[in-house]
């Protein structure tokens, strides 16, 4: 009886101690998973600020168009067809994929459904099955408790990141429309100006 107690004390201690690594490892990974959060937080924000540019530079080459144009014409009234360039007529086409860009997904919504998932309460005892019912096991209840509560966590975590991910995705497609349709417009601009000048 008494090597069958020891057995079962050592098998104890040993699964207390596996459940201790289970809860430092578990805290280790809330934790890469939150600093995962935020960098992609500030991911996101660069993102924002680079559309935000983009917009802004649309801007401004729209005013500029419209000086150009004003420059262009015959005795600032008419614009003389000679002077048109070859350029202006892909504008249309232009503004259309700059519309289509912004009403991609514009203001961070995503297309996926709502993951609907709630975290669930997570009970502070039971998750074994009590045989001594010492202090051991006090601990081995609290810490897969613990566990639980940041698996549910992480759950969230992974959903949410998935959201974000989705929606920084959608924002590198407008980005990449937008910068094109950006630098066809400048391209534009130039051979405009230079046109002015060496008429």
């Amino acid at each position: 009886s008494s090597g069958i107690n020891a057995e079962y004390g050592a098998l104890t201690d040993a699964t207390l101690e596996a459940t201790r690594d289970m809860k430092r490892l578990a805290a280790e990974t809330r934790e890469i998973g939150a600093a995962t959060a935020e960098n992609l937080d500030r991911q996101g924000e660069q993102l924002d600020n680079i559309e935000r540019n983009l917009d802004e530079i649309n801007a401004d080459l729209h005013k500029a168009e419209k000086h150009l144009t004003n420059m262009e014409k015959c005795c600032g009234i008419c614009l003389c067809p000679c002077a048109r360039p070859k350029g202006v007529s892909g504008t249309k086409s232009r503004n259309d994929k700059w519309k289509a860009a912004q009403s991609v997904n514009n203001g961070g919504t995503v297309t996926t459904q709502p993951h609907g998932y709630q975290k669930q309460e997570v009970a502070k005892t039971g998750h074994i099955k009590r045989i001594t019912n010492d202090a051991r096991e006090d601990e081995m209840d609290e810490n897969l408790a613990v566990v639980a509560d940041v698996v549910g966590d992480l759950k969230m975590m992974a959903l949410d990141m998935g959201d974000e991910l989705e929606r920084q995705n959608n924002k590198l497609d407008r980005i990449n429309v937008k910068a094109d349709c950006n630098v066809n417009r400048v391209q534009d601009a130039e051979a405009r100006t230079n046109k002015l000048l060496n008429s």
